[in-house]
């Protein structure tokens, strides 16, 4: 009874373990499905300004000091996300998605695209190290990009869309 109480746990264990150990593939799979239902939705309103850029702020991160209207830096916990705006791209733009893809990233874990009325979308994992991954979203002329833990896969790139998708120019 004893030995087969042993196996029994041991068994139990090795599934734990394994379901902990979720592929970074499977989380990617989930994270696009979150990006695009993001994508897909209403913009969040904006909150935030920084020079003529609008854009939504998710209240757990906070706009760096040396932000640009062209760069702008957010930060969350000890990560940093760098939102890259080109106001000469309007909404369907698709220059930053071509431009990243063209050099075709040696680590790509996997990217997709969305449409939407007059609009363009992306998000693109890529692997940079063992449990490090560069997330990368964007809309039209804006991109966020940032370097985390395969673990935060799904809530960043969802954050990182709504900050995409609300992002306001003026006259784009």
């Amino acid at each position: 009874m004893y030995r087969k109480g042993k196996v029994f746990l041991l068994m139990l264990l090795a599934v734990v373990l394994v379901g902990c150990n979720t592929k970074v593939e499977f989380r990617t799979d989930d994270a696009f499905v979150a990006a695009k239902k993001v994508f897909e939705s209403n913009a969040k309103s904006t909150n935030n300004t920084v020079g003529d850029i609008s854009f939504y702020k998710p209240p757990t991160m906070r706009v760096d000091k040396e932000s640009t209207s062209q760069t702008i830096v957010l930060t969350k916990k000890s990560d940093s996300f760098y939102l890259t705006i080109n106001p000469n791209e309007k909404k369907n733009s698709r220059v930053y998605y071509d431009e990243l893809l063209s050099d075709e990233p040696e680590q790509l874990i996997g990217s997709q695209t969305f449409t939407k009325d007059d609009a363009f979308g992306f998000v693109v994992v890529i692997q940079k190290s063992e449990n490090i991954v560069e997330l990368i979203a964007g809309v039209g002329g804006a991109k966020i990009a940032t370097v985390t833990d395969e673990k935060n896969i799904t809530p960043y790139l969802e954050k990182m869309m709504e900050i995409a998708r609300s992002v306001q120019q003026d006259n784009k």
